[in-house]
């Protein structure tokens, strides 16, 4: 993109403040993790400076994890249409598991699903062996049965056309996106 996600301006104000403001309507604690602390402009958000910057989205759930020690709905920063009702519905209905994850047209969507302190040891070893890249990290979890995946059907109770899913990775997806939300 270029640019941080995060402070892209969506009618006149940064586009985690909207996803936040999304999230509200579900959730009474908010919490950021990582970025600069003068990202959040909303005075009731919490600013966790991430324990492994740079390391990536794995570390960043394990930092939310290890502060809050209770179950966290996460999604990151360049996803406008975050689904808040799902996301309470994915920590609500989660049965013993470590994390609480939809698939979307046959994809994993770890970045709108629920993750619960039962993920901090599987998430520490694959960090401390190098691995970083959650979708290896949940198929660990899944081998070792504290995944639970969410079917496309029950995605759609809540959102038929997956719009929860879209990231803004270029900014060819911002103009879209843009153009679309007008």
């Amino acid at each position: 993109m270029g640019r941080d996600k995060a402070l892209l301006d969506w009618q006149g104000r940064p586009l985690l403040e909207h996803i936040l403001n999304r999230l509200r309507a579900s959730f009474e604690q908010l919490v950021v993790v990582g970025g600069r602390p003068e990202w959040v402009t909303l005075q009731d958000v919490l600013w966790i400076p991430d324990e492994k910057p740079g390391v990536g989205v794995a570390a960043a759930i394990l930092t939310a994890l290890h502060r809050l020690q209770q179950p966290c709905f996460v999604c990151a920063c360049d996803v406008p249409f975050v689904h808040a009702e799902f996301g309470r519905w994915l920590i609500e209905n989660a049965s013993g598991v470590a994390v609480h994850v939809p698939r979307w047209q046959d994809r994993a969507q770890p970045l709108h699903a629920a993750w619960f302190p039962e993920a901090i040891p599987a998430l520490e070893a694959s960090l401390q062996t190098g691995e970083r890249t959650v979708w290896r990290i949940l198929q660990r979890m899944e081998e070792a049965g504290t995944l639970q995946w969410v079917d496309e059907e029950i995605v759609r109770r809540f959102d038929p056309e997956g719009k929860c899913f879209v990231n803004l990775n270029t900014p060819q997806e911002w103009q879209a996106w843009q153009n679309s939300a007008i």
